[in-house]
């Protein structure tokens, strides 16, 4: 049919890709990308299709404007349970990212993505994102069905990319699993799963999870849309942070229906604001419980930080529970708090709801529930609010 797409096997000639787990088959599938390019002979790109194997690659493979890389799918791997179905295969603290997309429209679908000898018993080494998505001729990628088993770092958009679409991720991203930054448009995140495929919460490379792993993070980016997301055993679930220089910030975030469980923090909000430049969330149906773990670290459900001046909040249908600190606490100047619906639980901090600057404010609908485990629910222990 005119106009559609043929598929490019990476494993027919004169590609030539093994997908056995041991060939560097960066070389062949970046032929078949290349002859999927749009060009005057192909106007329209093609997808590029990488039947089931494991195919290991030592450089990166760049995905232009109209490609498609896509595998058949893949399996959830474990004990007894080999890599089925199409993976990228890398070395533990490469020094570039597998797969970047800088096309318009480049798209990821469907594949696997294993760092091959990352140790389960020592802290992970540093390595660059699994995908990248960079420049602003990749605005309108695609990621979509892909699982990050193991990685240092998941997915990272910047460098003017924006307009992307991730949608049905899965995996256990170690360090962060999606970072934005330096992105001026919309980004839109669905139907993420985080959860220890790979290692449990009790190992060493949980443990570090716990006390240095983001799910998501947000610097400088605008109106990014976030919504069906589970992360569990992350420092921190959700972070609104900050890169260098001012006003690189998140505006304008809105999440709806996620569950960050186990974590140190649900969600943290420390960039640098000031009078009508402030990062700002808009969230709804969100449930935050802290980590159980002996030993875990003890923090905030929901920590509007000191740097986080002027931050706004407006927060609908939430459920705080387990909070190995205060379930709510504002350090920040200027920040204001709009709650709905808001069920604080189990605390384990001196109070529920905490604000320690006298020019931040909170308008709350709240409910306090105790059971045994938690902070009494006695009067006097639910706020703690400081006077101008």
């Amino acid at each position: 049919m005119p106009g559609t797409s043929p598929f490019i096997n990476v494993t027919d000639p004169p590609f030539g890709a093994k997908g056995d787990g041991s060939t560097d088959d960066a070389s062949a599938i970046r032929a078949a990308i290349a002859a999927a390019a749009p060009s005057s002979s192909n106007p329209s790109g093609n997808t590029v299709f990488l039947p089931a194997g494991n195919y290991l690659v030592g450089s990166t493979l760049t995905v232009p404007t109209a490609v498609t890389l896509q595998g058949c799918g893949w399996n959830t791997p474990g004990a007894g349970h080999p890599f089925l179905g199409s993976w990228i295969f890398v070395e533990a603290g490469a020094s570039f990212s597998p797969v970047a997309i800088a096309g318009n429209g480049g798209a990821v679908r469907n594949l696997g993505f294993n760092v091959y000898n990352q140790s389960a018993t020592e802290q992970p080494s540093s390595a660059e994102p699994m995908i990248l998505i960079s420049g602003r001729g990749a605005n309108n990628a695609l990621i979509e069905d892909a699982c990050l088993y193991n990685p240092y770092a998941g997915i990272y958009i910047n460098n003017t990319a924006a307009q992307a679409v991730l949608r049905r991720v899965f995996g256990q991203p170690i360090r962060y699993g999606i970072m934005i930054d330096q992105s001026q448009d919309s980004n839109y995140i669905d139907s993420i799963h985080f959860w220890p495929y790979w290692q449990p919460m009790g190992s060493t490379v949980g443990a570090y999870q716990l006390a240095n792993g983001s799910a998501i993070v947000l610097l400088r980016c605008d109106n990014p849309h976030i919504s069906n997301v589970f992360a569990f055993g992350y420092n921190i679930g959700l972070a609104l942070s900050s890169s260098p220089g001012p006003g690189n910030i998140p505006h304008k975030v809105r999440l709806v229906n996620a569950d960050f469980d186990g974590c140190v923090t649900g969600i943290s909000i420390d960039s640098p604001g000031q009078a009508g430049n402030l990062a700002s969330i808009q969230m709804t149906n969100v449930t935050i419980q802290a980590s159980g773990a002996q030993g875990a670290p003890a923090g905030h459900g929901i920590w509007v930080r000191d740097t986080a001046a002027y931050a706004k909040i407006q927060a609908s249908n939430v459920r705080v529970s387990q909070s190995g600190q205060h379930a709510i606490h504002i350090d920040a100047p200027n920040a204001t708090f709009y709650g709905e619906n808001i069920s604080i639980e189990n605390w384990h901090g001196d109070c529920g709801f905490n604000i320690t600057d006298g020019s931040s404010n909170a308008w709350l609908g709240v409910g306090f529930a105790y059971s045994a485990g938690g902070t009494p629910y006695a009067p006097g222990r639910q706020f703690h609010v400081v006077k101008a």
